[in-house]
This record gives structure tokens, C-alpha cells and sequence, in this order.
């Protein structure tokens, strides 16, 4: 539990943990925390680069919201009123990035994702973090139409988040191939 974290270790249990995790992330050279809404590492696409071991097919489990808002909390607590960056991160990634909706699978397919998103929200503003700590839900997208994801997508921008929506192919083909899904070229690019 207090081992030194690094951009090549991104396991999302170091902390012991259900839903939140930290990693030091190569895309920002910082602390990013991460919430995952598959712990059951189920996700509706099997891309072939995915690092999850043991990878169902499937939609993430509801979610214990006072369970996730206290490991955020105290995850949260411990980098900016703490000395988890001084003591966890390599020098040069001493900062704190971002909290992320990322994980084992699509964040969105969790049937609890809007309320996820407003647990976050209320975190974020306890600890004078929100407006100046982005949000950022990392998607394949696939599930973008749907009403209560759309719901969970404008909570997301209210708070000041971004989606990093995932588009792995320009043809039916090619996401086939890559993400080995059902979802096609068209339907992707609407979504998006």
C-alpha cells in the first residue's frame, strides 16, 4: 500500500481501494486519480490493446456512492492536505493532474455513472478543488445516445469536465478488428 508509484504501474488496487486509484499518469507528468466504475472488469468491447486481466464481456455494477465518495475524499485529502505526492510520486510528477473516470472497462456502462459524476462534483467543492481540478471521463463512446448517460455527460461539463472519446477506426472494419464491437462507423461518429 505505500509503494512508490511510476507511469508503468497503473494497478487500480495499490491502495486497497474499491473505486479509486492513483497513477501517475505519462499523458499529464502528474498524479492522476482515477475512478473506476468496473471493479467487476466488465466493459461491452474487447480492444486489443486493453491491459485488463480477466476482461468479461459486460456493463459495470452499481455503484456504493458513499463507499466511492469517501475513498475520494480520502485519496483526495491526502495528495493536497497531505504528503502522499512527496512521498508516493517520482520527482518531476509531483502534482495533481486530474481525477478521471477510467478504469476496467467503459465508466459509462455503469448503471450508476450520472450520480458517479455528481459524487465527484461534491468532493471536488468540499476541498475548493472544483473549477480548478478537471474532470475527465476517458470513453469508447458507444453508449453516448443513451438518456441517462447524456444526463451524466452534461453533469460532467457542468462541473468543468471533458471526454476523451476514443475513436480506434475509420470503417466498420476497423473497430471491428480493433475493438472487437458491434458498433459501427456511423453510429460512433454520431455519438461522438
Amino acid at each position: 500500500m505505500n509503494a512508490r508509484l511510476d507511469t508503468g504501474d497503473h494497478d487500480r488496487y495499490t491502495e486497497g481501494l474499491r473505486y479509486v486509484y492513483p497513477v501517475v499518469s505519462r499523458r499529464a507528468q502528474g498524479v492522476s486519480v482515477g475512478i473506476n466504475l468496473n471493479p467487476n472488469d466488465a466493459c461491452n468491447w474487447r480492444c486489443a490493446y486493453c491491459q485488463v486481466k480477466g476482461l468479461t464481456f459486460g456493463k459495470g455494477p452499481a455503484i456504493d456512492q458513499s463507499r466511492l465518495e469517501g475513498e475520494l475524499r480520502s485519496m483526495l485529502e491526502s495528495i493536497v492536505r497531505g504528503s502522499f505526492l512527496e512521498d508516493r510520486a517520482p520527482v518531476g510528477s509531483r502534482r495533481l493532474n486530474d481525477v478521471a473516470f477510467s478504469g476496467n472497462g467503459e465508466p459509462t456502462s455503469s448503471p450508476d455513472f450520472g450520480s458517479s459524476m455528481e459524487t465527484a462534483g461534491v468532493v471536488l467543492n468540499e476541498l475548493d478543488l472544483l473549477g480548478s481540478l478537471p474532470i475527465i471521463l476517458i470513453t469508447n463512446g458507444s453508449l453516448a445516445h443513451k438518456p441517462d448517460v447524456q444526463k451524466g455527460l452534461r453533469r460532467a461539463k457542468d462541473l468543468g469536465g471533458v471526454a476523451w472519446f476514443k475513436l480506434d477506426g475509420a470503417s466498420d472494419a476497423s473497430l471491428q478488428r480493433i475493438n472487437d464491437c458491434k458498433t459501427g462507423i456511423a453510429k460512433q461518429l454520431q455519438n461522438l
